[in-house]
């Protein structure tokens, strides 16, 4: 439960504080930077807690995080500038939130997006070697092609994003559905698994990306709270994925 609070309350500020000490006009390659970051934590943060986990215990691998957790915020305690309290919104804030149809459309269409998108991809090293017969080996390219759709996608939403911003969510969105839907029918050719498997990570990254920009664009004068909102209802599509997937 501590886990997930303090989970929850980072990811409701990250976004956000990344944009506040961005130089003027770099809010969306600050954004792909934050990107970038939780990519690689994800390729490379799971492998190795699965491996430690294994080794030394699931207690390892929960004090290592800990311990990792605490590195990191004495470094940002020292490095981050002091930052004034603006536009954090209050529950007060919340009716007028309601009222913006943008904002809750966009708030209506993470939950489907996410839950699809984890449906599929929290199951996606099983259904490989399940179903498409990979080897140990090919299994292990499967996140690594991952990670790169991240730097990519990262690269895509920093330089055109802000000029076509409907285009891009329309695009990825479209993209996510046609590469899981072609899994099944692909799996058991491993060049075309690993296209689909950078389009779609590329794909998703743009998504949650865009999604966070266009979250901070309608409710600029409470973008934590708005922020919040969006996070929670991000981890319920993670949630109901991992639960429709199994």
């Amino acid at each position: 439960m501590g886990i997930a609070l303090t989970h929850a309350v980072f990811w409701s500020i990250t976004a956000s504080l990344a944009v506040r000490i961005a130089l003027v006009g770099k809010g969306n390659q600050a954004l792909g930077l934050l990107s970038t970051g939780t990519v690689m934590a994800m390729v490379a943060g799971i492998p190795l807690g699965r491996m430690v986990g294994q080794y030394l215990g699931w207690q390892a691998s929960f004090l290592l995080i800990g311990l990792c957790s605490a590195a990191v915020m004495a470094v940002l305690a020292k490095s981050l500038p002091r930052l004034p309290s603006v536009n954090t919104g209050s529950l007060s804030s919340l009716p007028l939130l309601l009222k913006r149809k943008k904002l809750m459309l966009l708030y209506a269409v993470t939950v489907p997006v996410i839950t699809a998108h984890f449906t599929a991809y929290s199951y996606i090293e099983p259904f490989v070697i399940q179903i498409g017969g990979f080897s140990a080996r090919q299994v292990t390219v499967v996140p690594g092609l991952y990670g790169l759709a991240g730097f990519a996608a990262s690269y895509l939403f920093g330089k055109w994003f802000a000029k076509h911003p409907r285009a891009f969510l329309a695009g990825a969105v479209s993209l996510i559905a046609l590469s899981s839907g072609l899994l099944l029918p692909l799996a058991h050719f491993p060049a075309a698994i690993y296209a689909l498997v950078f389009v779609w990570g590329t794909a998703i990254v743009v998504v949650s990306l865009g999604m966070v920009a266009k979250v901070l664009d309608f409710a600029s004068d409470a973008a934590d709270l708005a922020n919040s909102i969006y996070s929670g209802l991000y981890n319920v599509g993670i949630g109901g994925g991992a639960l429709l997937g199994h």
